[in-house]
């Protein structure tokens, strides 16, 4: 691959629409502030819920929440229990609020809940909570899953978790890298919210072009680009590389921009499509993580998967999430499902 290059280095919102149009008007409705019976139903059928905090100190954790449930969810409110068992990290206080999004996974279920808020660490009776705050929630689909094929585990790698380093990832966190099929970026905007967004191909997808840079593609998706937008305001980046069926996570913070450069692009196709853009990260630090919670939580053992008939579909589910249960929202299931049909017939 050719060294990389700012020269088609996209550094405006107004660049970015030239390669991905603005979302439909539709979209905008997809954020709501309060926590419906949908979300509800996401969040009492997670296996595992992510969290990602603004402080790359902190980085992206995984709650198993099939054996520690959430114990609240109303209104804005999520409070989650945080293992006795699992390390808290020290930047983790619990005399500030933290800037930090969730990302709740249903074991089987391609689509998932995200929410961005913030959060405060509260010492209980019961052990440690996680007392979040939502300030948007929405229905993420399921399109990262379907690419990354995320159901079907697959060898857990043979890895030192918690081998870390700076600026230079490590033979084995490069062959993590090269393994990996599936991520959860985490982004912030300039006033500090953050995003967590999944990512997913093939394994291998995302490209290590030295042991300091690597190379993600931007598939085809809800054209919303909230991480897109964010990164071209805020620089930090930390990623989460999953392998699934690993018990394993790799962690990865740095600086990341956004290119066009078709010589970077190519490399980066599948099927002969080649991706509009792809996001940059220099490496700043990186760690293997031990995430026994993704294991633990069954959430690729297929005898706790979801049935595809235990709960409403993605379609109704986001028709009903953006405008209610009523006449417009039976009417709006209609359209989304035409979407998301059309959707996940053209993956790239």
């Amino acid at each position: 691959m050719p060294s990389l290059s700012t020269a088609c280095r996209i550094e405006t919102a107004a660049r970015l629409r030239q390669l991905i149009a603005e979302p439909p008007a539709l979209m905008k409705k997809r954020l709501q502030t309060q926590i419906d019976a949908h979300c509800k139903t996401i969040i009492e059928l997670a296996s595992v819920c992510a969290v990602g905090f603004a402080e790359a100190s902190i980085g992206i954790h995984y709650l198993n929440v099939r054996h520690y449930p959430v114990v609240n969810a109303q209104g804005t409110d999520i409070v989650l229990t945080w293992p006795a068992g699992k390390a808290r990290p020290s930047a983790l206080s619990t005399d500030e609020a933290h800037a930090c999004s969730l990302f709740f996974i249903m074991p089987g279920i391609g689509f998932a809940l995200r929410a961005n808020g913030r959060c405060v660490i509260e010492l209980t009776p019961h052990g440690i909570q996680l007392q979040f705050t939502a300030q948007t929630l929405f229905l993420h689909c399921s399109r990262a899953k379907v690419r990354a094929q995320f159901w079907a585990p697959r060898p857990d790698p043979v890895a030192a978790p918690g081998a870390r380093g700076q600026a230079e990832l490590s033979d084995a966190a490069l062959d993590f890298v090269r393994r990996a099929s599936y991520l959860l970026m985490l982004t912030r905007n300039p006033d500090g919210s953050t995003e967590l967004s999944p990512r997913g191909d093939p394994d291998g997808f995302v490209l290590a072009a030295d042991r300091r840079t690597l190379l993600i593609p931007e598939r085809p998706g809800n054209k919303v680009a909230c991480s897109l937008l964010n990164i071209l305001a805020v620089s930090e980046v930390s990623l989460s590389l999953l392998i699934p069926g690993a018990s394993t996570a790799l962690t990865i913070s740095g600086q990341a921009w956004l290119t066009a450069d078709p010589d970077h692009l190519h490399p980066l196709a599948i099927n002969g499509k080649v991706p509009a853009l792809a996001i940059v990260l220099e490496v700043a630090q990186w760690q293997l993580q031990h995430c026994p919670e993704l294991v633990e939580a069954g959430l690729w053992q297929a005898q706790t998967h979801l049935e595809d008939g235990a709960i409403a579909s993605f379609p109704k589910m986001l028709a009903e999430h953006m405008n209610g249960t009523g006449l417009l929202g039976k009417a709006t299931t209609l359209v989304v499902d035409a979407v998301v049909k059309h959707d996940l017939k053209h993956l790239y």
